[in-house]
């Protein structure tokens, strides 16, 4: 039962993390977007195939914590290369909307 409900939070994160990369339209934030919801789903939904497994939980575990450190890594890594290829932090036309008021 406590299995079914990680498996749910970990879909969950999955499901808005997409459609939060989808919406958004800089590369950064979808990035963003992305890089966390992976990372969170995934190590959340591995979690509870360990629970729900008898026999192979240590290798879900082994596996989640690989993806738990390597998702902020692959990241940092597509951040820093697209930067270095000259893609640019735009600013959101809400920012400015702000400093007119």
């Amino acid at each position: 039962m406590i299995s079914l409900v990680i498996g749910i939070i970990g879909m969950f994160f999955l499901c808005v993390g997409t459609l939060g990369g989808v919406v958004s339209k800089n590369y950064y934030v979808r990035l963003h977007f992305f890089g966390l919801s992976d990372t969170i789903g995934a190590f959340t939904l591995l979690m509870a195939f360990a629970l729900a497994s008898r026999n192979d939980w240590f290798w879900y575990l082994i596996l989640g914590l690989l993806l738990l450190f390597q998702g902020p890594v692959i990241t940092n890594l597509l951040a820093k290369g697209a930067a270095k290829s000259g893609i640019r932090i735009e600013e959101e036309k809400w920012h400015s909307k702000q400093r007119s008021l």
